[in-house]
Order: C-alpha cells, then structure tokens, then sequence
C-alpha cells in the first residue's frame, strides 16, 4: 500500500513556482504541471500533491488567489465576465416595437455596458436602408463556456484526479461561485426588463 506524502516544508522550487504561475491561468492542475515540466504520465497525480501536501504551494496559490479577489481588473475575470455578458443576453433588450408594426433596434446610447458588450454587428441605420439589424455574438457557444466551468456538461479528459474527502477550498470552487454569481445578477437584469413595458421610439 502507498504510503501518503508528507507535507514539503522546505521552500519552493522552481518548477513549482512555475506550476504555480500555469495553475493560475486555467485551474487544471494536470496541464499546469505539464507546462511546468513535469512528466506527463504522472502529471494528475504530481498537480494534486502539489495542491494539497506542499504547503509552499499551496499558501502560494492561495495567496495569488487572494490578490486576484482584490483586484477589479484582473484579465481571468475581465473575460469570464465578458462570457457571461453574451450567455445571458436577451434579444427583447435590443429591439422595440414601433406604431407601424416594423421593429427597430435601440439606438445604441440607450444599451446598458452589458447589452452593448454582447453586439456583434449593427446593420443598416441610414435614412433609406429601411429598419435597422443587429447580430449578437454566439450566445450558444458562451453558455457552452459556462456550462463547462461550472461543470454542467460532460467531463474534461484531462481533468485533475477527483479530490479526495475533507479537501476544502479548491480553486475551481471559487470561479465556480464567481461564475454563478455573473449568472445571477444577469438574470436579475432580465426579469427587471421584462417586467417593464416596450417603448416605441419617438
């Protein structure tokens, strides 16, 4: 039987500190120490010692995460945030029903930051082209996103061992909370716009 590693003291290596550095970018420990340099046949298991029996890493990891937590600008969250704009956008936003029967698109201006982000294309808008268009960007293909890192849908072959009981404050936990909190507040503003009526544009 395999006896459990005892817990590194000594300070970070190197190529920990890469792991570190990689882990930080997408949460998948496996990957993260493949890009640090370790093998790959025993990355898994290699990524989730890491994790959770070299104290080094791990009060490094949780330091960054901290960090990352303090910023408002950090790029992970910029685009996680970015995803969820498009996942959650909702057409009757973009649209209103004019007296005529014809429907026009929202004068830009009028679009909340959110909204705005989640426009593709505008097509038409000059006095004789007619009622205007507007294209979203893939609101299927950002809901996929979604669904993947919060682990809605199929699992990633190259996902780390599955943790082992009594194992608390894993990473993925956190951009799982931020993500279902993106979620919530998106579908907030929905039901808010919903429950107001259309307004044709003067």
């Amino acid at each position: 039987m395999t006896q459990p590693r005892r817990p590194q003291t000594r300070p970070m290596t190197q190529r920990q500190c890469l792991f570190v550095t990689e882990y930080l970018v997408d949460f998948n420990a496996k990957q993260a120490a493949i890009r640090a340099g370790y093998p790959p046949a025993s990355a898994a298991n290699r990524g989730y010692e890491l994790l959770h029996f070299c104290a080094p890493v791990m009060q490094r990891v949780e330091a960054a995460l901290a960090e990352r937590e303090r910023r408002t600008l950090v790029a992970a969250d910029r685009v996680l945030k970015e995803i969820a704009r498009i996942a959650f956008s909702d057409i009757r936003r973009y649209v209103v029903d004019r007296p005529d029967g014809l429907v026009t698109v929202r004068p830009l201006a009028s679009l909340s930051a959110d909204d705005a982000a989640a426009v593709a294309e505008i097509r038409g808008g000059g006095r004789t082209s007619g009622p205007r268009g507007v294209k979203l960007h893939d609101k299927q293909a950002a809901l996929e996103l979604l669904a993947r890192h919060l682990g809605l849908v199929g699992k990633r072959r190259d996902s780390p061992p599955p943790l082992r009981g009594g194992d608390v404050g894993d990473a993925r936990e956190i951009l799982r909370q931020r993500l279902m909190r993106y979620a919530a507040e998106a579908a907030s503003e929905t039901e808010a716009l919903v429950a107001l009526p259309a307004r044709a544009d003067s």
